[in-house]
């Protein structure tokens, strides 16, 4: 009997070479190797994730094992320690390589399969983005919830605050009621009744005795009421205060939950400065800042969301502060607050300038980027959403600096509207 042998055809090789092209230009390394790590094949993809690893370890490519095991050795005993024949050994397993010298951390996704009781196959991929979008995820998710911790509290308090200056307002409506006091219209009475029996309380008491009582009793009711006016004046700025205070807790309110109604209605822009001072007024004074400002009250009013302004300004004025943190040198602390009118573009200029430590000029864009976050300058998030909230009012709002210790000025602008004129005229002959 004659035994044929096929010899390989043509569309053979070439279907064995493409095969090869398709393995060597996978996305992602591959290996075949021995049991003892020995390489027996390494694709494209491999050789280039392999090369800067091997060179760190001080090792060649021959042995994936030796690799394995200079940075982490757990993980070559758990491949030589396999028990079955055959099977997946492990699924995205990842290695850690440090670089000396260099902060760049990589990092390789492995899964191996044991093939027979000789071969074994590795593929891995560099998965160091995902790795560090991970961290980033992490990090950004424990931030989120301590933020949240803290404004829970935050809202726990205001709500106790909140209740408290009820109370308080209630008992000073309490006492504008009682203002009213029965006693000056008894003294008036008396006073009326003196007047008519004056030669009697003269009989009775002697001479003259009748008209100074009626002078006694008529300057104690003048007292009384003089005292009942400034009563009346101290109550009304308690109910005042009060009422302020509970404008400002409602802000703060909204502030610290993110909800606001986006209700757009004219606003006094310096009303809306006092409020975000008043809301940073313990930071301010703490850092023993001086406060000048200049805010005219014949400025025409401003069409927009009055919480969403005390946000940006509040973020203004916390981040103004804080910059006086960095500042070495012992001095005056100074923060100027200028509020004007630009007719010309009907627009209202508020500028806030201080004397501290100040930044390179061309870095005054970068503050509102998005994600982009200065130790000296504050939260980016915070400016990048102060800079949308002002957009969002047809305004703009920039930051300028001469150099570092030269000081800091932001400069917000909102337009105004101009007040309408009558339709039509009347004319009177």
């Amino acid at each position: 009997m004659t035994q044929h042998v096929s010899m390989p055809t043509e569309n053979h090789n070439i279907e064995l070479g493409k095969l090869l092209e398709f393995i060597n230009l996978c996305p992602f390394g591959l290996v075949k190797a021995q049991s003892n790590g020995q390489i027996l094949l390494l694709n494209g993809v491999g050789s280039q994730l392999l090369i800067p690893v091997s060179m760190e370890s001080d090792l060649d490519m021959s042995n994936i094992l030796d690799i394995i095991e200079y940075f982490d050795p757990s993980f070559r005993h758990e491949i030589e320690h396999y028990p079955a024949d055959f099977g997946r050994i492990c699924s995205n397993r990842r290695l850690k390589v440090q670089f000396k010298g260099h902060a760049h951390i990589q990092y390789l996704s492995f899964t191996i399969s044991r093939l027979n009781e000789e071969i074994f196959q590795y593929a891995f991929k560099d998965v160091s983005d995902i790795i560090e979008n991970e961290v980033r995820m992490k990090e950004i998710a424990e931030s989120t919830a301590l933020q949240a911790g803290k404004l829970e509290m935050a809202s726990g308090i205001l709500h106790d605050i909140g209740n408290a200056v009820t109370a308080f307002g209630a008992d000073v409506a309490k006492l504008s009621g009682d203002l009213d006091w029965r006693e000056l219209t008894d003294l008036g009475k008396l006073i009326q009744l003196f007047e008519t029996r004056k030669s009697q309380l003269d009989e009775a008491m002697g001479a003259g005795k009748g008209e100074a009582l009626l002078k006694f009793i008529s300057a104690l009711r003048e007292s009384l009421t003089h005292r009942q006016a400034d009563y009346q004046d101290i109550t009304q700025q308690m109910a005042d205060t009060t009422s302020h205070v509970q404008d400002i807790l409602n802000i703060q309110r909204h502030y610290v939950k993110g909800k606001t109604r986006g209700v757009r209605a004219p606003i006094e822009l310096r009303h809306v400065i006092d409020d975000a001072l008043a809301m940073q007024e313990r930071g301010i004074e703490k850092r023993g800042i001086f406060i000048s400002k200049n805010l005219p009250i014949d400025l025409p009013p401003i069409k927009g969301d009055k919480t969403k302004l005390i946000q940006v300004l509040v973020n203004i004025f916390k981040n103004a502060g804080e910059t006086f943190d960095e500042v070495e040198e012992k001095g005056e602390k100074r923060l100027e607050i200028n509020l004007t009118q630009d007719e010309a573009s009907t627009q209202l200029v508020l500028t806030v300038k201080d004397n501290a430590i100040g930044f390179a000029p061309e870095q005054g864009e970068t503050f509102f980027q998005k994600g982009i976050t200065s130790k000296n300058m504050g939260s980016g998030f915070g400016l990048h959403n102060c800079r949308q909230i002002v957009e969002t009012h047809q305004g703009s709002i920039s930051m300028h600096s001469e150099g570092a210790g030269k000081g800091a000025t932001v400069i917000m602008t909102l337009p105004y509207e101009l007040e309408e004129m009558p339709s039509t005229v009347e004319w009177k002959s």
